[in-house]
């Protein structure tokens, strides 16, 4: 495939990935649009299956092009609403966890337990000490 007219028509992150593939030229000038749906398509993820696209598109009618772009597109949108939905869930949990270890309460609990533990760390010393005058 011309590198040059992949350049003119795709976005720079899909060039190198199309020049994997042979699609024509016509599709290219046409439906650039639907060329980066297929490359970043989820579901189309196999290169082969890319590829029968493309190897398509002299086969297809306008209708079955849009029917194509449609289903896409309806992807790209759903997954994109779903990786928003996921960032919104992480970013609630993450400060669900930051105001609940930054509490007032955590840290004091924090400082007993580090207190503690150094007060017992000292009595074993005392302890170890101890034990090795009696020998």
């Amino acid at each position: 495939m011309n590198t040059e007219l992949l350049t003119q028509y795709l976005p720079a992150h899909l060039v190198e990935p199309a020049s994997k593939f042979t699609i024509p030229e016509a599709f290219l000038r046409e439906h650039s649009d639907l060329i980066i749906l297929i490359l970043e398509s989820k579901s189309i993820s196999e290169e082969k299956e890319k590829q029968s696209w493309f190897d398509l598109y002299p086969l297809m009618n306008k209708e079955q092009i849009d029917k194509l772009r449609e289903i896409l597109t309806r992807e790209k949108e759903k997954l994109a609403e779903i990786e928003k939905k996921y960032q919104e869930k992480q970013e609630e949990i993450k400060k669900k966890y930051e105001k609940a270890f930054s509490s007032p309460v955590y840290q004091q609990q924090k400082a007993t337990l580090q207190a503690a533990e150094r007060a017992s760390r000292e009595q074993e010393e005392v302890e170890a000490e101890h034990l090795l005058d009696k020998i």
